[in-house]
């Protein structure tokens, strides 16, 4: 019976030995997650900063590449209505080619400086210097136009190379942003605390197994020990009781020791020793 505990205890002892490696297979793998995983929730932080400076940066980037854009949607719509507006001053003047105009008051200029003109002729002429400045010279209502058109187009070149520039600026803002690098992070977070929650999981369920057995391990011991006991109290009653029926043979020995004597028969080594054992 007990050799049979101790076979059942040994073979115990033994599985407990393998479920204790296992735990702590399982104990250091969702430590080692646990800290892996600490890690990168501080890689997250720097990353979110990072992200949230960003979104500031490409919000501000938006909204002065949208405020030029704006801007040059307002002085397309200018430099059409000044043109619209040429055309008529140019239909009022009949005029096709306005750019010559400039280049003829110029020979004529020179015609009056360079010829010798009559008086009638210098006069014609002068009026028809007069007639062209009134309406292209420099305070004329068409050169007016003209030169309106010349400083939107400028204008309107200047907003567009700036929401250009705006723009790019905010492509390249937005490929350096983190909150792409945010996703793939919190994604790998995810798939970490997963793994480290289930290896946290196996190590309470191999934890509990460990327990159930070194329980077992504790009864049957305590039952080998109960056995134990039981037969040393069974060893030391036979022992005891074959003690005692050896003192009733050596009595009864030492007795027909003491009928020999008194008879005056023979009396041999063993009687003297039975003789001799109840002293």
């Amino acid at each position: 019976m007990q050799n049979d505990l101790k076979k059942e205890i040994s073979e115990l002892k033994n599985q407990l030995n393998l479920l204790n490696e296992e735990k702590e297979k399982w104990y250091r793998e969702q430590h080692k997650l646990k800290v892996t995983l600490q890690e990168e929730i501080k890689k997250i932080k720097v990353i979110k900063n990072i992200a949230d400076k960003s979104g500031l940066e490409i919000k501000d980037a938006r909204k002065a590449r949208d405020s030029e854009n704006h801007k040059v949607k307002s002085l397309i719509t200018k430099i059409k209505e000044l043109r619209e507006r040429k055309v008529l001053l140019l239909k009022k003047y009949n005029v096709k080619e306005p750019e010559k105009v400039h280049s003829q008051i110029e020979q004529l200029e020179r015609k009056i400086e360079t010829e010798a003109l009559s008086p009638d002729q210098e006069k014609k002429v002068m009026k028809q210097i007069n007639s062209l400045k009134k309406m292209f010279g420099k305070d004329s209502e068409l050169e007016a136009v003209i030169q309106d058109i010349k400083d939107v187009s400028a204008k309107l070149d200047d907003a567009k190379k700036k929401a250009d520039e705006l723009h790019k600026k905010l492509q390249d803002t937005k490929k350096e942003g983190g909150y792409r690098g945010f996703k793939e992070s919190s994604k790998k977070i995810t798939e970490i605390k997963n793994k480290q929650q289930e290896a946290y999981h196996k190590f309470l369920d191999v934890k509990k197994k460990f327990l159930e057995v070194d329980e077992e391990i504790k009864g049957k011991l305590k039952l080998l020990n109960t056995q134990k006991k039981s037969e040393n109290v069974k060893r030391e009653v036979e022992k005891k009781k074959v003690e005692t029926m050896n003192i009733a043979k050596i009595h009864r020995l030492a007795q027909k020791v003491e009928e020999k004597i008194k008879k005056g028969q023979k009396i041999t080594t063993e009687d003297l020793l039975a003789f001799q054992a109840q002293k």
